[in-house]
């Protein structure tokens, strides 16, 4: 495969509403830029759901419309693909599911988060589920992606095994706080090289009404696991032109060419 795909990774604000003056601001600067492929943060639009201890009726209806709306202004980004998570009910469960959207299909779900904290801040052990269990390669502005979901990341076999069903890209939505940054970035970096893969993350930034804190920075790290990439508070979009033939020629580099034990 031959041509630059330009990525954009992101961090939002920790409540962004759809049309608020912070969304506007977020896709303002992502026009601006001209990605082919944009990654919000995981469940983007709203509070963020999994804060309390015990599931609430009332804020997951407030945060499925919420995502449905946000999901409604998705073209105002100004690029052909756009990646992220949204809370979705599927078979009578509250599940995490990771969407493509284009403006000829809309979004499409196509992998739902497998594995939930359950702590302080991130009790989504209790709020969501799994649903159908698979680590697919999917097909995001002409290349191939997969999801890990925030802490998907933590189970690296599953970047390694993208990379052997040749994604090019991994796409990392997080929702995370300040303190534990370096552990993400090392875990990012790591699925990137063995899997051969650019790995991009998107996270939100900043202290919620709740007082919760998100760390974020957004990261474009590539096939040899170098960060290229970083947002910041000042330049809460950023963009990174990716080489999808890097990515094929890293599979069959060390360490992605050893086998494994069977």
């Amino acid at each position: 495969m031959s041509g630059l795909l330009r990525i954009a990774v992101c961090e939002s604000s920790p409540e962004m509403l759809p049309g608020s003056e912070e969304w506007q601001a977020l896709a303002g600067r992502s026009r601006a830029g001209g990605p082919d492929l944009f990654l919000l943060n995981e469940m983007p639009f709203g509070r963020w759901l999994a804060a309390g201890r015990e599931p609430d009726a009332a804020q997951i209806e407030e945060s499925l419309v919420l995502h449905d709306r946000g999901i409604a202004l998705l073209h105002e980004l100004g690029a052909r693909c756009v990646l992220g998570t949204r809370p979705a009910r599927r078979q009578e469960r509250l599940v995490n599911e990771a969407f493509v959207w284009t403006p000829e299909e809309g979004a499409t779900g196509v992998h739902t988060k497998q594995y939930f904290p359950d702590e302080e801040g991130y009790y989504e052990a209790r709020w969501f589920q799994p649903g159908e269990r698979h680590f697919r390669v999917v097909q995001a502005a002409g290349i191939g992606a997969g999801f890990l979901v925030c802490t998907e990341l933590m189970f690296n076999e599953h970047a390694r095994r993208y990379g052997r069903e040749h994604a090019h890209l991994l796409a990392v939505p997080r929702a995370v706080g300040r303190g534990s940054l370096g552990r993400w970035l090392a875990a990012l970096k790591m699925a990137a090289i063995v899997s051969g893969c650019y790995a991009v993350s998107s996270n939100r930034g900043g202290l919620d009404s709740r007082g919760q804190q998100f760390g974020g920075c957004g990261w474009v790290v590539d096939p040899e696991g170098d960060l290229v990439a970083q947002t910041s508070r000042s330049t809460p979009v950023v963009f990174h032109d990716l080489d999808p033939s890097w990515a094929e020629r890293a599979r069959t580099e060390y360490p992605c060419y050893v086998r494994e034990l069977k």
